[in-house]
């Protein structure tokens, strides 16, 4: 279910205002004392660090996406750009990642809050990190950059991934917590899947600075199973999608509803909101499909799912449960008569003649309505309760019934 994350304000006092600020002017400070120091350097083997850079900023356009966890992927780049940091010091660690973050950030076209996050917080992810570089006396520069590699390395490395993987973590929660979590809940959902993505990419951090130092034109073959990986995760992708959407009407199929719903029902249980669900079932299509054959009523169904997505609001989710039978996942809705409206705004569109090649039908659709809490806590009671307002609907051509509402209130 697309949602869309509304930005709190960035001057009041919140842990959301708090944390976007030390991200961006101390990432900003960062990457303004990188730059400087980058701009009086010379560079030593100039060919590799341009080849990591090259390597940071491919891997950052094109995340490993996985399907059912995080939408923006697993992002390679993060093991090139610590590579840089093991070889060539923070400044050019720092000045690479920001560039490949704008280039992805725009890219992907984020509004500009989330971009200057971005930025900011992986520099200081970044500076932070350094000190532990700093303690270990491991500190390369550009003129000065790492040329061997020993066992001792070992045991400062993965520490550099932990302070990193922690400050990234802390600070990305601190922009969740004012939206639909509490800081507690963000910071533990999904913990043990960020763990281990992140260090499994930074574990390659090492071997590429190896490789780096060495024989710096190999650092291309990484490139290769990094596509393999992109390549597997495409499909299974693709594999997810099949399996969560009907593919006549490319809407998403009742797995995919009962599964946004339960997330709208666990959000609204912490928010104190409401999520209204609308099961519909069409009038007259049997007759439709006897009448005229399957191919038109397969057209039929594409263009009423069509007609039910341009009624809803930005953020529900509308279904096609099979046959001849829809559903509409409305989170936040404010009350019964609200969820009474958009359906009304369904049935007069779906009621509308349809014209397909030289034949035009007309028909009509039943709709139960039920909230999240007022009719049902859990998602079964309330598919069930909206289930049987659609079939009173149906038995008694009210057209719209919603559980909650006496007979006598607004309906269509």
């Amino acid at each position: 279910m697309a949602t869309t994350m509304q930005r709190p304000s960035l001057r009041t006092r919140s842990v959301f205002s708090l944390c976007w600020h030390l991200s961006v002017w101390g990432g900003l400070a960062i990457i303004v004392a990188a730059a400087a120091t980058i701009s009086r350097s010379d560079v030593v083997k100039p060919q590799a660090l341009i080849a990591l850079v090259v390597l940071s900023i491919i891997t950052e356009l094109r995340p490993v996406v996985v399907p059912g966890k995080d939408s923006n992927g697993i992002v390679a780049s993060y093991a090139f750009v610590f590579a840089i940091m093991y070889v060539y010091g923070l400044p050019a660690a720092v000045l690479t990642l920001a560039l490949a973050t704008l280039l992805s950030e725009l890219y992907e076209r984020r509004t500009a809050w989330k971009v200057l996050f971005n930025i900011g917080q992986h520099s200081l992810c970044l500076g932070v990190t350094w000190i532990v570089m700093v303690i270990s006396r491991h500190t390369p520069s550009l003129q000065y950059p790492t040329v061997t590699f020993n066992a001792d390395d070992v045991l400062w490395m993965p520490t550099t991934w932990a302070v990193f993987f922690l400050v990234n973590h802390l600070l990305i929660v601190g922009v969740s917590a004012d939206t639909s979590m509490t800081f507690k809940e963000a910071l533990r959902e999904d913990l043990s899947y960020y763990i281990l993505t992140l260090f499994a990419v930074l574990s390659l951090a090492p071997i590429i600075a190896l490789v780096a130092v060495t024989v710096w034109p190999m650092l291309f073959l990484f490139l290769v199973p990094l596509w393999a990986v992109n390549k597997a995760a495409s499909i299974s992708q693709e594999r997810d999608y099949a399996s969560r959407h009907d593919m006549l009407t490319e809407l998403p199929n009742r797995t995919m509803m009962r599964d946004e719903l339960t997330e709208a029902i666990d959000i609204a249980s912490r928010t104190g909101a409401r999520v209204g669900v609308l099961l519909m079932d069409l009038n007259l299509f049997k007759e439709v499909n006897d009448t005229y054959g399957h191919a038109v009523g397969d057209r039929l169904l594409t263009m009423v799912a069509g007609r039910i997505k341009a009624q809803v609001r930005p953020g529900d989710l509308a279904a096609r449960l099979g046959g001849d039978e829809f559903a509409v996942v409305l989170p936040g809705v404010e009350d019964h008569i609200s969820a009474v409206r958009i359906a009304q705004r369904i049935r007069e569109s779906i009621s509308r003649p349809f014209t397909m090649d030289d034949v035009t039908v007309t028909i009509d659709v039943s709709i139960g309505i039920a909230l999240y809490p007022d009719d049902g806590t859990q998602i079964d009671p309330l598919i069930q309760a909206a289930d049987s307002a659609m079939y009173l609907a149906k038995r008694t051509g009210t057209r719209i019934e919603v559980v909650g509402i006496d007979r006598g209130d607004e309906r269509g």
